[in-house]
């Protein structure tokens, strides 16, 4: 395969074949001229709400958990960093319901 219409993720760096001016990929959904995936749309689509204060850390977190995006997936040194910046966040513990014992 030829050079031509080759790109590379913005969020994993994998190379993909797009080229929205050819008659195989015209048609296809424009946001794959940055990503090679939707899940890689979806995960920038959340960093940058975090980054724009749209939403706090925990929401990115349960975010990022809901996409469920699979442990082998490889992102940039850059977006990695993000990604484990948010996952640090732990939940707040919930309270525990007490039983009050009568004398």
């Amino acid at each position: 395969m030829s050079k031509r219409g080759m790109r590379s993720c913005i969020i994993c760096g994998k190379e993909y074949r797009y080229c929205p001016n050819c008659g195989a990929d015209n048609k296809d959904e424009t946001w794959r001229y940055l990503y090679d995936s939707e899940e890689c749309m979806n995960v920038f689509n959340i960093l940058s709400n975090y980054k724009n204060n749209h939403i706090d850390k925990e929401d990115a977190r349960d975010q990022l958990e809901a996409l469920k995006v699979s442990k082998d997936k490889k992102f940039t040194a850059e977006i990695q960093k993000q990604l484990d910046e948010i996952v640090k966040v732990k939940k707040a513990p919930k309270e525990e319901a007490k039983i009050v014992k009568e004398d």
